[in-house]
């Protein structure tokens, strides 16, 4: 156990009470027990002093709460400061308080409750667990025997996720893993002609791009009674087409939705054949783009941004002037203009015509007018 205190000398009196019968770790400060904690692992419980400089015993046992969430808190704190205790026991972040100057029976006893309640509590979890990655695991082993085009693009996606994830230092990565993966078991519901399409960014109709939106939600549907995914379901959730952000959505929560819906789309570019500056680039430029995390994916995958601005664009977008940045294809993979070429009045003429018979892969890439066609300079 460990016990917090900016007072050596209670520190040294409530060590000489405990140390027969426990393991007894001290701290003078909230941050050198963290650092403690994080060097020797978790402990059944933390008995902190109240008044303390820097960080007080309720703000260290609610960062303990966060980070070790077995540990038993326990506050150590005058009869002036009984209604702070009270009140921190009442949110959840304390199991119970002792006054000061605490006896030593009560002292043994509160301590011997709270070695039991943390066995119990760690007992329980190992149990759920077991039970949670076996029922994950049955459930992917699912996905990929029925759709292993699906299977193979949640590993993509998970796989970028935790780069994400290790850019961002993000905590709980387990959570953001589960439901990348998840994120594509709706698939089992999809004719895979349409998955299909999705895994290689081909553009889909009207009634399929509803199918492909209705994904998060069977996900959601099937997860909703697996024990401690709570979080998980409402990431996944999150990606719903018609979701909308809760005002009490978890920071986790938030932040991973925007990690996960970039990491998809940027595989979806990817899959369809764009080189990875050009997929970043085509994410930056959208209305929702989530730029802290399109920041760390330039970070994690080494990608600095190029010197020119590259834009995703619809054809009928595209102007005069403006350099094709990458192929123009069909969905039949068939090349309609070459990567470098100068739009034209000429060129947009044979898109749109293209464009009457054959599907074109949108969004194209395009640079701003940085150069002049030819036929503009002859008229100068």
């Amino acid at each position: 156990m460990l016990l917090v205190d900016d007072e050596a000398d209670i520190l040294t009196s409530l060590s000489l009470q405990l140390r027969k019968d426990h393991k007894v770790l001290t701290a003078e400060s909230g941050a050198d027990a963290l650092r403690l904690l994080a060097e020797s692992g978790p402990v059944a419980a933390v008995i902190s002093d109240m008044r303390m400089p820097e960080m007080d015993g309720v703000e260290l046992l609610r960062r303990v709460q966060l980070e070790y969430p077995d540990t038993v808190r326990v506050l150590h704190t005058a009869q002036k400061d009984l209604d702070s205790a009270i009140s921190a026991i009442n949110s959840g972040g304390v199991y119970r308080y002792l006054a000061k100057p605490v006896a030593g029976e009560e002292l043994r006893g509160a301590v011997r409750e709270a070695v039991a309640l943390n066995a119990q509590a760690t007992t329980e979890r190992q149990l759920l667990d077991k039970t949670l990655k076996t029922s994950i695991q049955a459930l992917f082993g699912c996905l990929e025997l029925a759709s292993p085009i699906a299977f193979a693009r949640a590993g993509r996606i998970r796989t970028l996720v935790s780069e994400l994830c290790a850019a961002m230092q993000l905590g709980q990565l387990w959570e953001i893993e589960v439901a990348a993966m998840a994120s594509q078991l709706g698939a089992v519901t999809i004719p895979p002609s349409v998955f299909q399409k999705l895994d290689k960014g081909q553009p889909v109709t009207e009634d399929e791009q509803q199918m492909i939106d209705a994904m998060p939600g069977v996900a959601v549907q099937l997860l909703s009674n697996i024990p401690m995914l709570e979080d998980v379901v409402e990431i996944v959730r999150g990606l719903g087409s018609e979701a909308s952000r809760r005002t009490d959505e978890k920071p986790l929560i938030e932040t991973a939705i925007d990690v996960l819906r970039t990491a998809m789309d940027f595989e979806t570019l990817e899959s369809r054949g764009l080189e990875m500056e050009s997929a970043i680039a085509v994410l930056e430029c959208r209305d929702n783009a989530a730029m802290h995390v399109l920041a760390a994916m330039r970070t994690a995958k080494n990608c600095e941004p190029a010197k020119e601005t590259v834009r995703g664009l619809r054809v009928v977008d595209l102007e005069v002037g403006m350099r094709v940045a990458e192929d123009i294809v069909a969905t039949n993979n068939l090349v309609l203009i070459g990567r470098g070429m100068i739009v034209t009045d000429l060129l947009l003429d044979r898109l749109h015509n293209y464009a009457k018979i054959i599907e074109i892969v949108e969004p194209v890439l395009a640079i701003p007018g940085v150069l002049k066609p030819i036929e503009t300079l002859l008229d100068v």
